[in-house]
């Protein structure tokens, strides 16, 4: 196949590009310019997509043929009354060749390719039925408020909406013909002593719902995943009796999961669907480099040729592999490129960047590597080494949140950041992580600050043994769970680390059951934490020995907190607890907390500013230049 030169950016109306430094800036990173959908039309002749120029969103279309592009919608902010808003496409579906459904975030409209108003049709688009006698129709959510799904013809407006039993629902499953046939629900009513987790299931010929299977949230429990054409048959997702989360099927007249149609014996299967909401088309699989597998052969036969014309990345395609296909490629170098791929032509062009400014050439790949933790258990983890590296390099210990949770093989803006600047990036993915198990993931239950730090502790002696990192330059950082660890490192290994930088960090876990946050009123979070984390009413023998909070004295090490003042998830009297004790017992401490932010940070200006802060203190801690005095690695005292 011949790789045509690839065309210059298509968006100039929107973007401008600089040329840039081998130095990475916190603008470069933050830039929120770029492509950030695309889709093609079903006859494969234009691409919509929504860009950003960083001040507005806009809706293009552009010509597969000759490349133009012509403008459809341009955002406007709206005031009425008291309130301000803004009116700009956040998602798009093409709902037929000439007719596309725009998400605004708020309410969602059908447009024609001059960008006139069809139809109004809900608050969201959830999908297109591309198969059976309502092909071209969308699935729309007609009242998020009261969860009223219906299937909706974009030209008229017709819809016919879906009934469904009582509850909150967490999963859907259609048919190929784009009827609602199955559900899972959610009921935690205060009356109940257990929340409960529920499949539901539907006839095509009746309006009758049928329970098939009832769990108390915290069991295992499967999710419907598609209603294929085979009678009394549903595909659910299910770990149930296995390791791993695989695709089955389910027999609905015995209620019994049968056929394995998809899985892996060490990786779960997390996403799956098709080129329409109610196909089943691929799977793909958690690993460290995800993998893609489709039934298709000819888009498995589609997916191998374009892997081969961009190895090492991850390539989402779409479109018809008769004709053209739309690739959305990316990867730990590359936040994201879009590529149109012409079958006849046998062409593949550039149509745009997620992040126009950032150069793949200048970004650090990350490795996979694994060790052994102290009981013998294979930890994964991901390497990001700096350029030009001679000898042990300094080292930031980077923690996901969650923690059940876990980092991916994608372009991170910290890690990049972090490798451009002179510093080793480590990412450990500790017991108690998602996407390698149940037996992975419920080894952490139970085990902040214990076993999951542990194997935190163990990776870095395993780099420093290996010479890859030093052990005098060695700073832990993270957010949420990740802040949390951070500062129990300094607790439990004061010999290992030279700072610690918590963001939105949990400080205590007791008041973690007590605090304003969106958990505590919330019933199955409630129940959720008791599970995986552990019972309050255990608080002194459980939670107080491993709380940084209760131990802020013996922490030696500099730190840096910083936090959002909105956050509802982790509230800032978290921050502000810790920051508090560490300056009452003459701790070093630095403080830094974001107006209008919440469990993130949201706003350019606000991460420009964390970064700025993020790379002063470790400057000054854990400088990358090589120290001049030589120093002991870290001892091997057990934990």
């Amino acid at each position: 196949m011949n790789l045509l030169t690839t065309i210059a950016f298509l968006c100039a109306a929107f973007f401008s590009t600089t040329a840039s430094s081998q130095v990475l800036t916190p603008e470069e990173l933050t830039d929120p310019a770029g492509m950030l959908r695309a889709s093609l039309s079903p006859d494969g002749r234009h691409i919509a997509a929504i860009i950003f120029n960083g001040l507005n969103h806009g809706l293009i279309l552009i010509d597969t043929d000759t490349l133009a592009v012509k403008k459809l919608i341009q955002g406007k902010r709206f005031s009425k009354g008291y309130w301000s808003y803004n009116k700009a496409p956040r998602d798009l579906t093409w709902a037929d060749n000439d007719l596309i459904a725009i998400d605004y975030g708020y309410d969602a409209e059908s447009i024609d390719l001059q960008g006139k108003r069809v139809r109004m049709l809900g608050d969201a688009v959830l999908g297109r039925v591309d198969s059976g006698p309502n092909a071209g129709q969308l699935i729309v959510m007609r009242d998020e408020k009261n969860d009223l799904v219906a299937r909706c013809h974009a030209r008229t407006g017709e819809c016919t909406r879906f009934s469904r039993p009582p509850g909150r629902v967490i999963q859907r499953a259609f048919d190929r013909q784009g009827n609602l046939r199955a559900v899972t629900l959610v009921n935690s009513a205060f009356f109940k002593d257990v929340s409960t987790i529920s499949n539901w299931y539907k006839p095509a010929d009746k309006e009758t719902w049928t329970k098939l299977a009832e769990f108390s949230v915290t069991d295992e429990y499967w999710i419907p995943v598609h209603v294929p054409d085979e009678p009394d048959t549903l595909v659910i997702n299910s770990r149930i009796g296995r390791d791993t989360h695989a695709l089955f099927n389910y027999d609905i007249q015995q209620r019994r999961q049968t056929e394995l149609l998809a899985g892996h014996p060490t990786q779960d299967i997390v996403s799956w669907g098709g080129i329409d909401k109610a196909a089943f088309d691929y799977v793909e699989t958690s690993g460290m480099l995800p993998q893609q597998v489709w039934f298709d052969p000819a888009w498995a036969l589609m997916q191998k040729q374009i892997d081969a014309l961009l190895p090492g990345r991850i390539n989402v395609i779409s479109g018809d592999p008769a004709r053209a296909v739309l690739v959305h490629s990316h990867g730990d170098v590359d936040p994201g490129t879009w590529y149109f791929f012409d079958i006849a032509k046998k062409s593949l062009v550039t149509v745009g960047k997620v992040m126009p400014e950032i150069d793949p050439a200048r970004m650090r790949p990350m490795e996979v590597i694994s060790y052994k933790a102290a009981d013998g258990l294979s930890i994964p983890a991901y390497l990001t080494r700096p350029a030009q590296s001679t000898g042990p390099a300094p080292m930031v210990v980077l923690i996901h949140g969650g923690p059940v949770a876990r980092d991916r093989w994608e372009w991170d803006a910290d890690v990049q950041l972090l490798a451009n600047r002179g510093y080793l990036v480590f990412q450990p993915q500790f017991r108690g992580s998602s996407g390698f198990g149940r037996r992975f993931e419920q080894a952490g239950f139970g085990q902040w600050g214990k076993a999951m730090q542990d194997d935190i502790t163990d990776g870095v002696r395993h780099l420093v043994s290996q010479s890859i990192a030093d052990p005098r330059r060695i700073c832990i950082v993270g957010a949420s769970y990740g802040g949390y660890a951070a500062l129990w490192g300094l607790v439990k290994t004061p010999d290992l680390y030279r700072c610690a930088i918590s963001f939105a960090g949990v400080t205590d876990i007791e008041y973690m059951f007590s605090d304003a946050s969106d958990r505590v009123g919330d019933k199955v979070s409630r129940e959720t934490m008791t599970r995986r984390i552990g019972d309050k009413k255990m608080s002194v023998q459980l939670f107080d020995p491993v709380s940084p909070l209760k131990h802020a004295a013996r922490i030696q090490a500099p730190v840096l907190l910083m936090h959002g003042k909105d956050d509802e998830r982790v509230p800032v009297s978290h921050g502000k607890k810790m920051r508090d004790a560490l300056a009452a017992n003459g701790k070093p401490v630095t403080w830094l907390a974001f107006d209008e932010e919440g469990h993130g940070l949201l706003y350019v200006k606000n991460r420009i500013q964390y970064y700025e802060a993020m790379l002063e203190f470790l400057g000054k801690h854990i400088p990358p230049q090589p120290l001049q005095t030589p120093a002991a690695a870290p001892s091997a005292t057990s934990h």
